[in-house]
C-alpha cells in the first residue's frame, strides 16, 4: 500500500477565516498529531488558504494554495484544470506526500497521507487522478479510528 494515513477535515463552525477541524482519522501520522496536542482542544486543524507572502518567491509561482496551522504545514498544487477538487503537496520537514480531495464548497478535505512518496508526488497525483488508488482510499476511509462527528 501506498496510502498510510487519512484525516477528515470540516468547517465545523462558520468563521471569517477558511478554518478546517479534523473529524476524523486515523490517528497516526506524527505531523498532524503533534499539531493536535500543541492545540487548546486537542483536535488537529488547518488553514486553507492563499499562498502566504512568506514563501519564497519560487514557491508563491508554483503553489495554488496552502494549508497552515500557524506555520506552512503544505503547499496546494492544483494541476489538473477540469477536475480542480483534486490537488497534492507534502508535509514541510518530511519526505512524505500528501492527496487532497475537497468538496465543491472547500468546506470539506481529505487528506491521504503517503509516506516517504514526497519526490514521486506528481506521480502519485497522476495515479490518485487516473482512479488507480481508489481502492487504498477507499480501506483508508474504512481505517478511521478517530472520529469526532
Amino acid at each position: 500500500m501506498i496510502l498510510t494515513d487519512y484525516y477528515l477535515m470540516k468547517e465545523v463552525k462558520v468563521r471569517k477565516s477558511h478554518r478546517l477541524d479534523c473529524v476524523a482519522s486515523t490517528g497516526e501520522y506524527p505531523p498532524f498529531e503533534y499539531i493536535a496536542q500543541k492545540s487548546r482542544d486537542k483536535c488537529f486543524f488547518l488553514y486553507y488558504n492563499g499562498v502566504p507572502e512568506t514563501f519564497s518567491m519560487n514557491a508563491q509561482r508554483k503553489a495554488d494554495r496552502a494549508i497552515t496551522n500557524g506555520d506552512n504545514i503544505s503547499s496546494v498544487y492544483i494541476p489538473d484544470l477540469e477536475n480542480p477538487l483534486l490537488g497534492y503537496g507534502d508535509t514541510k520537514g518530511t519526505n512524505d506526500a500528501l492527496l487532497f480531495i475537497f468538496n465543491a464548497d472547500y468546506k470539506q478535505l481529505e487528506i491521504f497521507v503517503a509516506r516517504g512518496y514526497k519526490n514521486n508526488s506528481k506521480s502519485l497525483f497522476n495515479l490518485f487522478a487516473d482512479g488507480e488508488l481508489s481502492g487504498e482510499i477507499d480501506r483508508m476511509r474504512e481505517q478511521v479510528v478517530k472520529s469526532l462527528k
